[in-house]
């Protein structure tokens, strides 16, 4: 317990409590009134492990949202305390941490930040190199302070059960011409190592609330013993002395296993699985310790010796596991506190193994801790350590779920596994990246035979080919399925591969509307069919002279122009996408969607006996304004300048009109928008709207190197000049009658 002092006023939620979390290195605070209510949270765990795992060492985390700070702190360093009802000669330590992620808010008024504690980086840093240089035979407390010394880590001072114990160098590091460098396949976390320091010796590891790395263990649980109900209340009859803490009417929720973890009373090291290694103790829950790479050179009596030493510690660990509890925050609790729960019908005693602290001045504390009624013989065995003793290691795992059998030769650089459960079977094999030379490999699995004893599915995979065969074939990715039905589905296009020209053919792409075309083929014409089963090829010989024929597929001018002569229609292509030559001789377009040209590829001119119509039904329209009541056109007109100019394509004739640009000038000026004046239209374009690169490029070339075009719908201007034409007659009648009016008198 932190500070048992303040234990009480943590209790008491009328205490005042004033938080601090310093800026290490800088003079920034981030105090109570930075600190968005509710957002503050202190994660602790000594183990998370749905079974209690010896030499467990896990991070703690904070987080919380601030405001008003000064800027990312990320990757600097925080010390956070609080401050009980004034007292800040004795503040509650909370810990040290390093700031791992600084988010702002989307209002970018507070920043989300969270911390961990220097365990992140023990666990996660690769001491490889350290381990390369040590000076072998030393004792285990010469090489754990040598690990930390390297990390720059300091410890709380403590003898371990097994510091006294030899350590040899049983992990192969292999360096090459740099000192400092070790071959990939002997890579070596620093989770390795504190794990299996911690593991040996019976513990956990935990960074303490000042920053040092503590070894923590499991003290028996000396249960209070309470008088009769009957014999009280009496004053000289007292519970007898406990070591656990009381959450007695402060737990809120509680919610607890109906068994109890049992005293481990039999341990077992084994170097390796296929190694007979030594036990120790009776048989009932037994534990077992194997691969721990401190004791891979050990004798079994030297394992045995070992064994005797740690099985009093583990025996300790004796608890009734927490599934949940939520009860009044006090941080002076810490990981591996013995705590209990009177019940209404028994007394829960246990470890606080996880917490989550949360809240400032109202405190609340997340309590758990995950444990089995006996140990499972598999569950600690082929830990994730490294177990090179020699140059060349093989390792065999077996149990009622599965088969594994892997195999390293460190020589070659070469390493392969095999797994095998009840419903799969897997094999892989990996050469180091830097090794030279081929490594071929091959496997072949077959799986379920029908009726007649014939395989139905097999996949045989070797370096060369992989051949897959079965009923059907499903296929499923991001850009390429193969459904059960033999539909293919591609995302982008179908090409031919290195062709006779050297070069990839696409044969099914898209256009730039994003439908598929068929592209860069040739078609035996009298091999193709029409609806009616007629071959194609005796209704044209070329689809270049479609209107010769009685019907054709394909025009270089028109996509499809079907059946030409008998003047049925020309489609686009999109099925959707036509324009119908009517029996009367209208070409009737499929929908109003059907534009003739386009802004970059306009018509040159075209004629018309009778004029076009434009649909102008009121029942095809909405929103009406009359434009009388918007001053802003009678600026805008006034702003036109009519001009006469020649086309550069063709300067033999003088025209008259306006240039776009102008009109978009005048637009602004008078606050009108495209949307508000179909008048003007200014497209940008991109290679997407051509049909190919040649096309995309012409334009360019033709355009200056620029991507866009002005546009100029006169008719719009039609409407404009009306109304203009209104307002001016409007004021010659009143002039007229105003002047009619002075010659009356």
């Amino acid at each position: 317990m932190i500070n048992s002092n303040l234990k009480e006023k943590y209790w008491d939620s009328s205490t005042d409590k004033q938080m601090v979390i310093s800026v290490v290195g800088t003079n920034q605070k981030i105090d109570n009134s930075m600190l968005e209510i509710g957002t503050f949270a202190l994660e602790e765990s000594l183990c998370s492990e749905s079974e209690l795992k010896f030499g467990a060492c896990e991070a703690n985390c904070v987080k919380f949202t601030a405001r008003n700070t000064a800027g990312n702190i990320i990757g600097k360093t925080i010390s956070i305390e609080e401050t009980i009802d004034g007292d800040s000669q004795n503040p509650m330590p909370y810990g040290v941490f390093k700031v791992a992620s600084d988010v702002p808010t989307a209002d970018r008024t507070k920043r989300q930040i969270t911390a961990y504690d220097a365990m992140y980086d023990i666990i996660n840093t690769d001491v490889k190199s350290w381990y390369a240089g040590l000076s072998f035979p030393m004792t285990l407390k010469q090489f754990r302070n040598s690990f930390f010394a390297h990390l720059g880590i300091a410890q709380v001072e403590t003898s371990l059960v097994n510091d006294s114990m030899t350590v040899n160098k049983t992990i192969v590091a292999t360096q090459t011409d740099d000192s400092s460098a070790v071959t990939e396949e002997s890579a070596i976390s620093g989770k390795t190592v504190v794990t299996a320091i911690c593991e040996i010796n019976g513990c956990f590891g935990n960074i303490n609330r000042n920053g040092k790395f503590e070894y923590v263990f499991l003290k028996k649980i000396v249960s209070a013993l309470y008088p009769a109900e009957d014999l009280f209340p009496s004053d000289n009859l007292f519970p007898s002395d406990a070591n656990t803490e009381s959450m007695t009417g402060h737990y809120i929720t509680f919610d607890y296993e109906d068994f109890q973890s049992k005293e481990i009373t039999q341990l077992e090291i084994k170097t390796s699985e296929d190694n007979a290694g030594a036990i120790v103790g009776t048989a009932g829950n037994n534990y077992s310790i194997t691969g721990n790479f401190l004791v891979s050179d050990k004798t079994g009596a030297e394992l045995e010796q070992i064994a005797n030493n740690l099985l009093p510690i583990m025996a300790q660990a004796a608890y009734t596991p927490i599934k949940s509890c939520t009860c009044v925050g006090n941080p002076c609790l810490t990981l591996g506190e013995p705590i209990r729960f009177n019940a209404t019908r028994e007394i829960v005693e246990t470890y606080l193994l996880q917490r989550t602290l949360t809240g400032v001045q109202s405190k609340r504390d997340s309590i758990s801790a995950q444990g089995t009624q006996t140990h499972s013989a598999k569950v600690n065995s082929i830990r994730d350590t490294i177990e090179s003793v020699e140059r060349r290691t093989g390792k065999l795992e077996r149990n009622a779920d599965h088969l594994q059998s892997t195999y390293e030769d460190l020589e070659k650089q070469t390493s392969s596994k095999f797994e095998q459960t009840a419903e799969s079977i897997s094999a892989e094999v990996n050469r180091a990246q830097k090794a030279e030379g081929a490594l071929d490999a091959s496997l072949e699995l077959k799986l379920g035979r029908d009726e007649n004893d014939q395989v139905i599915s097999m996949i045989n995979a070797s370096a060369d080919q992989i051949m897959l065969r079965g009923n059907r074939l499903i296929i499923e990715s991001n850009n390429f399925q193969l459904d059960g039905n033999g539909r293919v589905s591609i995302i982008d296009s179908l090409n031919f591969i290195a062709t006779s020209l050297g070069d990839d053919i696409v044969i099914i792409g898209l256009d730039a509307r994003g439908r598929p075309m068929l592209q860069n083929i040739r078609i035996d014409l009298n091999s193709v069919t029409d609806q009616n089963g007629e071959a194609i090829g005796d209704h044209a010989s070329t689809a270049d002279h479609a209107t010769t024929a009685d019907s054709a597929t394909t025009a270089e001018s028109a996509r499809q122009c079907i059946m030409a002569s008998t003047a049925h229609y020309l489609q686009g292509i999109g099925l959707s996408d036509y324009v119908r030559i009517s029996d009367n001789g209208n070409l009737i377009p499929s929908s109003s969607s059907v534009y003739c040209g386009t802004n970059p590829n306009p018509f040159a001119g075209g004629y018309s006996s009778g004029g076009w119509k434009t649909t102008s039904d009121g029942r095809k329209k909405k929103d009406f304004r009359k434009l009388l009541e918007d001053d802003r056109f009678e600026r805008f007109f006034e702003l036109l300048q009519p001009m006469e100019y020649r086309l550069i394509e063709n300067d033999e004739k003088m025209h008259i009109g306006f240039v776009a640009q102008d009109v978009e000038q005048a637009m602004t000026d008078c606050g009108i928008s495209e949307n508000e004046f179909y008048g003007l239209e200014h497209a940008v374009f991109s290679e997407k709207d051509f049909e190919s690169n040649e096309e995309w490029e012409k334009f360019l070339e033709q355009n200056g190197g620029e991507n866009d075009m002005y546009t100029l719908c006169y008719q719009e201007f039609i409407a404009l000049n009306t109304v203009m034409i209104q307002k001016l007659q409007n004021r010659c009648n009143d002039f007229e009658r105003r002047l009619s009016a002075l010659e009356r008198k």
